[in-house]
């Protein structure tokens, strides 16, 4: 049957003045264009698949399972098995629909109508709109040229605000934040501190050990970079225990399926293969960034996670170029102190080729 179109524009004007002027006023998250596919290098994933042999593994027990019951809520399990893993209480963990959805959470429990959320741009960009969704006030201290953090700038603002956003390494920056910052950090403010560690499996520099010093902070972790399940869904956060807790009242109920959890345990007992994975990506990420500097007109970051930020003349057209062939990066140019830049995530060896060809030839 053909699709039938709704009608009346006029109605449709007056349904959506309904939805708070704030959201309307918003952009909202844009995926990036997909396109005729060569090289994906475009939303840092981890470019190796599991295994086909855990996955067949991981169906069969999925098969046996009852897909009409809810799974468990929070399950206690995993959040041992994570527990062990970090030296934590299993009640300072709560898990999420993917690390995003533990963001947006945090917003929902923190932010009241005009309250004040530190960040220091260029950073992940989710921040802002979870930021304005729950009509927050962004509080924006730049970055430097070099793209570091002006640190007596940034404590002095931390004084008097409820939540401070921290991404180490820092998207899409790709520098890490140093551990002894943060501590000021912490000391300085009463509020809380968002720390998001998506990309630390890649510098090995955890937050983690500082929890137990300062129960405002928050570790936001993933399992969609290193352990290679962007398509699952699926993260975390440890906190103080009575924190969590808190935190765990605005939570979905049955926010996690079966088959995530499922999967994600098992990639819990395969950390040796991930391990090897996130070498092989920083070996492709310093031949890749080596390769780079070599570029007349490239101007890459050094970086500390699995994607590589460059100045280039002319980016968008760059872009569109790069596009045209096969190999999709990421624009950057609409983050302050990135007017000129895009950013290519670290793909298989393979992927790094074709795109290092590629960017040769349109230059």
């Amino acid at each position: 049957m053909p699709t039938r179109t709704p009608s009346g524009s006029a109605s449709a004007d007056r349904a959506i003045q309904n939805i708070k002027p704030e959201i309307r006023a918003l952009k909202g998250y844009a995926a990036p264009p997909q396109g005729r596919v060569i090289a994906k290098l475009n939303q840092n994933e981890n470019p190796f698949d599991i295994p086909a042999k855990w996955k067949q593994e991981i169906l069969n027990k999925m098969a046996n399972l009852e897909w009409g019951r809810y799974p468990d809520n929070q399950p206690i399990a995993l959040r041992e098995k994570l527990a062990q893993r970090f030296s934590v209480g299993s009640n300072q963990i709560l898990l999420g629909h993917g690390s995003n959805q533990l963001l947006y959470l945090l917003m929902t429990a923190v932010i009241t109508p005009g309250e004040p959320v530190l960040v220091a741009p260029p950073t992940f960009s989710l921040v802002e709109l979870a930021v304005r969704l729950n009509q927050g006030q962004l509080v924006q201290m730049m970055k430097k040229p070099d793209l570091s953090i002006d640190q007596d700038t940034f404590l002095n603002a931390a004084k008097d605000v409820k939540l401070i956003f921290l991404c180490s390494p820092d998207n899409p920056t790709g520098q890490t934040v140093e551990l002894d910052f943060l501590e000021e950090v912490l000391s300085t403010t009463n509020g809380l501190v968002l720390w998001d560690e998506a990309y630390t499996e890649f510098c090995n520099k955890s937050a983690i050990p500082l929890l137990e010093k300062h129960p405002n902070l928050i570790v936001s972790r993933t399992f969609s970079k290193a352990f290679s399940l962007a398509g699952l869904r699926i993260g975390f956060i440890i906190a103080h225990p009575e924190v969590a807790a808190e935190l765990a009242k605005a939570n979905i109920p049955y926010n996690l399926d079966q088959f995530s959890v499922l999967v994600t345990d098992r990639l819990l007992d395969e950390s040796e293969w991930m391990e090897q994975t996130v070498q092989t990506i920083l070996q492709e990420r310093d031949r890749l960034f080596a390769a780079m500097q070599k570029l007349s007109g490239v101007a890459p970051f050094p970086s500390e996670a699995n994607f590589i930020t460059f100045g280039i003349e002319d980016a968008k057209g760059a872009l569109k170029k790069l596009q045209e062939r096969g190999v999709l990066i990421r624009d950057m140019t609409y983050y302050p102190r990135l007017e000129s830049a895009l950013r290519v995530t670290v793909g298989t060896p393979e992927e790094n080729d074709v795109f290092l060809k590629t960017l040769k030839e349109i230059l």
